[in-house]
C-alpha cells in the first residue's frame, strides 16, 4: 500500500511541478507584457501632461488677446461716442445758423468754436478712420472755415485763433470774452 501511495503522490507532484513550470513561464510572459504596457502608459501620461500645459498656455494667450481686443474696442467705442457727440453738437449749431441775432448769435459762435476744437481733437483718433472719405473732406473743410457753414460773422474768431490761443476763448486784443 505504501508503495502505491508513493507512486500516486509522486505522479501528482510531478504533474503539479510541470503545471507550475508552465504557469511560471506564462506569468513571466505576462509580467514582460504588463511592464511594456506600463512604459507605454507612462509615455502617454507624459505626452498628455505636455498637451495640458500647452492648452493652458494657449488659453492664457487667448485670454490676453481677448482682453486687449476688449480694451481696444472700449477705447474705440468711447472715441466713436465722442465723435458722434461732437457731430451732433455741430449739427445743432449749424441747424440754427443765421436765424438768431445778438446775444444768441454770439453764443452760437462760441458753441461753433467749441465744436470745431472738439472735432479737431477727434479727427486724430482711430475712430475718424472709419469715416467715409467724402464726409472727412466736409469735416476738414468745416474745421478750416466754420463760418462758411453758418454764414459770415464779422466778430467771429477763426478756429486757428482758438486752437493756438493760450487764453482759451478770451481774445486779449478785443478785451472781450467771446
Amino acid at each position: 500500500k505504501y508503495a502505491c501511495w508513493c507512486e500516486d503522490t509522486l505522479s501528482e507532484k510531478a504533474t503539479a511541478i510541470t503545471k507550475a513550470k508552465e504557469l511560471i513561464e506564462e506569468l513571466q510572459t505576462k509580467i514582460i507584457q504588463l511592464t511594456a504596457e506600463i512604459a507605454t502608459h507612462e509615455a502617454e501620461i507624459k505626452q498628455t501632461e505636455k498637451e495640458i500645459a500647452a492648452n493652458i498656455e494657449s488659453q492664457r494667450e487667448a485670454t490676453e488677446v481677448r482682453e486687449k481686443e476688449s480694451r481696444t474696442y472700449d477705447e474705440e467705442k468711447s472715441d466713436s461716442e465722442q465723435c458722434i457727440g461732437a457731430l451732433e453738437s455741430a449739427i445743432k449749431v449749424l441747424t440754427g445758423a443765421g436765424s438768431k441775432k445778438g446775444f444768441l448769435e454770439t453764443m452760437q459762435q462760441a458753441q461753433l468754436l467749441s465744436v470745431v476744437a472738439g472735432v479737431r481733437g477727434l479727427l486724430a483718433k482711430p475712430a475718424a478712420r472709419a469715416m467715409k472719405q467724402e464726409d472727412l473732406v466736409v469735416v476738414r473743410r468745416f474745421l478750416e472755415s466754420p463760418e462758411d457753414f453758418v454764414g459770415a460773422g464779422s466778430n467771429m474768431l477763426s478756429a486757428a485763433q482758438i486752437a493756438h490761443n493760450p487764453f482759451g476763448d478770451y481774445a486779449p486784443q478785443s478785451t472781450q470774452i467771446q
